[in-house]
């Protein structure tokens, strides 16, 4: 008898998948507050939102490509 490996069961890599969504989320809403809490803490411009934000939306897209990544590299 077979034993199924996590990686082989869709229903697990298409949890997966959909809570990249989440975690992109939560990525962007780290990098804005901290963009947040330098603006205040420094004084400075209102750029340091864009900043923050934009980090967090990159950081994001990089671990959700690692994600994918690995899910493909599994099937292959």
């Amino acid at each position: 008898m077979k034993n199924p490996k996590s990686q082989d069961n869709p229903w697990m890599i298409a949890l997966y998948i959909s809570g990249a969504g989440g975690l992109l989320a939560a990525y962007i809403l780290i990098g804005f507050f901290t963009g947040r809490w330098l603006m205040n803490h420094l004084d400075g411009p209102r750029v340091w939102l864009a900043i923050g934000t934009l980090s967090g939306l990159f950081v994001g897209i990089l671990n959700i490509a690692l994600l994918i990544k690995k899910f493909l590299g599994a099937q292959a």
